[in-house]
């Protein structure tokens, strides 16, 4: 280590942890962590895609999908090295990776903590004006993301400038050094930066949550219609404070390491991992949120599926076409026969006599009845002479 300045922390995972069981279970986590959650932002972002394709766009979706395509940044870059950090003990992914590694993560974090705060605000310009926000403006949205991925990228550009990778023997270590001249401005930029993406992120989201909620009028004619609006602020609401729970141990112990006293306050390396585990697990759980509680989300999924299920079912029929035809047409001779049959029984049965009635109906067949030729009867009556 250099005699002008001074250890902060382990870049890329904690190089050199004690313990054997650390080197197996703690990659096993991280990696399941990390393919459960690639898994779920995969199905986010197929299934917005499967939106913008049938639906109309909104600013509210583009930047779900961006918060889903940053989680997805964070569990296969950040993740898989600090998996490989705790299994090897040592860095093995030389200067590059390990100069860019904690920058990478920093500015993935602060894009999740912007576009959470852009999808909050698009969502109380919708509450509060819909006619005016339901038209998609493609521009806008552009220029909203090349702001958010500008300041995210540039933020955290000190962590490059800190990142250094040190040899001890044959091990290689990447670690944060402070160079003495600046540490006055270093010390700032640690507090800077912890306010910057997530402190100030999370206090402007929460204002937007509550002016959506309160600008809401429950009426009692359209108790449904007012449950569905109240749907989207308290998804996003649970959102933003999942990932402001999951990033605090992290920022916490960023803040801890950076501005403590001496080697006897620096925090436990078991609370250094919890921190790092809990920033995956918070990509990990969006997708899970997401496809729960957001509504239009799980519909466009399910209707997704069924779409998929009709057109392999329908790929499979065109697969086996002849096989298919053969079995439809036995079938339909099979119940031709059936009905003819059935039809042919019910004729014989509408013809035949009942036994017990088969006499009656001969006897009255039989009787002649003594036909009468006089019309009026009653008039001859009148013309007979009666003596009394």
């Amino acid at each position: 280590m250099a005699v002008n300045s001074s250890f902060l922390s382990f870049d890329g995972g904690i190089q050199q942890l004690e313990g054997e069981d650390t080197s197996i279970i703690l990659p096993a986590v991280i990696g399941t962590i990390s393919g459960i959650g690639i898994g779920g932002n995969v199905l986010v972002l197929v299934v917005l895609i499967y939106i913008f394709t049938s639906q109309r766009a909104s600013e509210a979706y583009v930047m779900l999908g961006n918060l889903s395509a940053t989680d997805l940044l964070i569990l296969s870059l950040c993740a898989p090295v600090r998996a490989l950090t705790y299994y090897k003990r040592t860095w093995t992914l030389g200067l590059t990776a390990c100069t860019t590694t904690e920058w990478i993560q920093h500015s993935c974090l602060a894009v999740k903590a912007y576009t959470l705060l852009a999808a909050n605000q698009a969502r109380h310009n919708f509450s509060s004006n819909p006619e005016e926000h339901s038209r998609f403006r493609p521009k806008h949205v552009l220029v909203t993301l090349v702001v958010i991925w500008t300041v995210a990228l540039v933020f955290p550009i000190p962590d490059i400038l800190l990142s250094r990778l040190k040899e001890d023997g044959n091990i290689s270590l990447c670690v944060s050094e402070l160079p003495t001249y600046s540490q006055d401005a270093m010390r700032l930029y640690s507090k800077i930066l912890p306010m910057a993406i997530y402190v100030l992120p999370i206090i402007l989201s929460t204002a937007c949550h509550i002016r959506t909620i309160f600008h809401i009028k429950p009426s009692a004619h359209e108790e449904t219609l007012v449950a569905r609006q109240y749907e989207s602020p308290l998804l996003y609401l649970s959102i933003t404070a999942m990932n402001a729970l999951m990033m605090l141990p992290e920022w916490a112990f960023w803040v801890w390491v950076r501005h403590r006293s001496g080697e006897r306050c620096k925090p436990p390396a078991g609370l250094l991992v919890f921190g790092q585990v809990c920033v995956y697990l918070s990509s990990a759980f969006c997708p899970a949120i997401l496809l729960t509680m957001h509504v239009p989300l799980r519909e466009s999924l399910s209707s997704l599926c069924s779409l998929l299920a009709c057109r392999g079912a329908k790929h499979r029929l065109k697969g086996n076409g002849e096989e298919m035809r053969a079995v439809v047409t036995k079938m339909l001779d099979e119940r031709a026969c059936v009905t003819l049959c059935k039809t042919e029984r019910h004729s014989d049965a509408a013809c035949q006599t009942l036994p017990d009635l088969e006499h009656f109906w001969s006897e009255r067949r039989n009787t002649t009845v003594i036909e009468d030729g006089d019309p009026l009867p009653w008039e001859r009556l009148n013309q007979c002479n009666v003596e009394l």
